[in-house]
């Protein structure tokens, strides 16, 4: 967590100024005073009817229409707190629903570089997870602070008026319970926070977990991440019931102080009463107004326990909304298929240097296999086409325009990108298709799909296209998701084609019909493929060798096509 500079706002300051927060604390406000209102005169007509009856002044029977009145002033009150707590819950939906929505875009937009260093369990966490936790912040602690600034002051000065002294103790305690409520508060902020940390570990450490474990079953080590697991878990556990321990000490110390001021109030309020010094119907409004005083207040401890945990969390959420943004260039992509070049280009992660001075022509309608060893720089490469990468020397050339000043939007557009593992909906086949182009036709999302190879699997499904292929696309296999793949980036048209690994999870059989597909595809485009196979290396005109980020090789020409 970063420190905050000297005048900067909390993020719990700054959840709490949002627009809909705001408006949310003038409600409470206005419904705090009509509370107040209603306790006064509900306690105030018992206090009359239980005077009344107890110095004979009249049957309870002959005072119904004044319990009525009591009693509709309570379900009055009752009325008013609804409604506090409805326009909370309302306000706490629409301030999350924002804020995930604004988080989300953020992540869009600073793309996949700026957040490479995260972990995606974390960030998944955070917005899922974290954003939920804000409800503590804005569904109850706001509407607690709003409250228990309005409801105890007006009846303490209530209070001042029937009995001075009573007065008195109620604005010399209420101070000391806060206080209280602050000293506590603090303890549990600690332990709140560590509870946060260690659920962001436990979200990143499982889906960590997850994508590797084919691989830690494959190796016999699967039992050997549960320790991990285990012992993420164990400090979750421990972290939380630390937060549990110091609630229900803080539960106490605000109960006993509270119990403990209403009982100094009624023994004075008795001694007087006892001595004449007091009427008592006063004396029964004051006894049964001083619970009322410190009611918000006990309330208002449970509520700031409850957004505890959404303090670190807003923490991490507007951390993300305040990252700095890649500067976007303006300038719109050329029409046409492109002459791409490298020029000196080096990238450097920490101090290794991922590619250093590497200079590559890719011309308009060109095919260039990228080969080499792992880390050789080939996957920096791709980055860098996708404008995912700034270099840190050199530059990326489009039509002698410098990629960057590019508008990204517009030279996204332009390229159709096919990873080694795509990544699918778990929405329709036809969803799928239209991530290369949301506008495309039922007809056009067809004829992508049957240049893909996909036209009889779509024939053998039970809605055809409009097929819900399920969570990461399970009934798929690795040829028939590749496939997919290709159908999306036949459907872009795009102008220029980024291939990485395409056939490396195939089989030779499966291989062969992905890659006369990918030879209809790369008609009328430039094409720039990574693979560690041979096969795929017949479909280009060249081959680039790339080592320790150099094209160590000059480029050799591929087997003819």
């Amino acid at each position: 967590m970063r420190d905050r500079r000297p005048g900067e706002r909390s993020p719990t300051g700054r959840v709490l100024a949002l627009p809909g927060s705001r408006r949310l604390v003038v409600v409470c406000g206005l419904l705090g005073v009509g509370v107040w209102v209603l306790l006064v005169v509900q306690w105030a007509l018992v206090a009359a009817v239980v005077s009344t009856v107890a110095t004979g002044g009249a049957t309870p029977a002959e005072l119904s229409g004044t319990l009525a009145g009591a009693l509709a002033a309570w379900g009055a009150r009752a009325l008013l707190v609804g409604v506090r707590d409805r326009a909370a819950a309302r306000t706490s939906a629409r301030v999350r629903r924002g804020l995930r929505e604004a988080l989300l875009r953020q992540l869009l937009v600073l793309g996949p570089g700026a957040v490479a260093g995260e972990r995606a369990g974390e960030l998944v966490t955070t917005v899922t997870e974290g954003v939920g936790k804000l409800d503590g912040v804005v569904g109850r602690y706001l509407p607690g602070v709003a409250t228990a600034a309005v409801v105890p002051p007006l009846v303490a000065v209530t209070v001042l008026v029937l009995d001075p002294a009573s007065g008195g103790l109620l604005l010399l305690t209420g101070p000391l319970v806060l206080v209280f409520l602050w000293l506590t508060g603090t303890l549990a902020a600690r332990a709140a926070r560590g509870s946060w940390e260690t659920l962001a570990q436990l979200g990143a450490v499982l889906v960590d977990t997850l994508r590797v474990l084919p691989t830690l079953v494959a190796y016999g080590r699967a039992r050997g991440s549960t320790r991990w697991l285990t012992e993420v878990s164990e400090a979750h556990r421990v972290s939380t019931m630390r937060v549990l321990r110091t609630a229900f000490l803080s539960g106490f110390v605000l109960e006993f102080g509270a119990v403990l001021c209403t009982a100094l109030v009624a023994v004075t309020v008795g001694v007087r009463l006892f001595q004449g010094g007091m009427e008592l119907e006063r004396a029964l409004l004051v006894l049964l107004l001083t619970p009322e005083f410190f009611a918000p207040l006990r309330a208002l401890g449970a509520d700031r326990h409850a957004s505890l945990e959404g303090r670190p969390a807003a923490e991490r959420v507007f951390a993300l909304l305040d990252a700095p943004q890649p500067v976007r260039g303006t300038a719109a992509a050329p029409a046409g298929v492109p002459h791409v070049q490298l020029r000196g280009v080096t990238v450097r992660h920490g101090d290794r240097a991922a590619l250093d001075g590497v200079d590559l022509d890719l011309p308009p309608l060109s095919r260039t296999a990228l080969v080499g060893p792992s880390g050789a720089g080939k996957t920096t490469a791709v980055r860098l086409l996708l404008g995912f990468t700034v270099p840190d020397a050199g530059a990326v050339l489009v039509d002698g325009v410098p990629l960057p000043a590019l508008d990204p939007d517009g030279w996204r557009a332009r390229v159709a990108y096919v990873p080694e593992r795509p990544w699918l909906l778990p929405g329709t086949v036809a969803d799928n298709v239209r991530l290369g182009r949301p506008g495309a036709t039922d007809a056009e999302v067809a004829d992508a799909l049957r240049r893909a190879g996909l036209a009889g699997l779509v024939g053998r499904l039970p809605q055809g296209a409009a097929t819900p292929l399920g969570e990461d696309a399970a009934r798929l296999s690795g040829g028939e998701r590749v496939r997919l793949a290709l159908a999306r980036a036949f459907v872009k048209d795009a102008a220029v084609l980024v291939l990485d690994e395409p056939t490396g999870q195939l089989d030779a059989a499966t291989e062969a019909g992905v890659l006369a597909a990918l030879d209809d595809l790369a008609r009328g485009r430039t094409v720039v493929t990574v693979t560690h196979r041979t096969a795929p290396l017949a479909l280009h005109d060249r081959v680039v060798v790339l080592e320790d980020g150099r094209v160590r090789v000059p480029a050799v020409p591929a087997v003819p096509r």
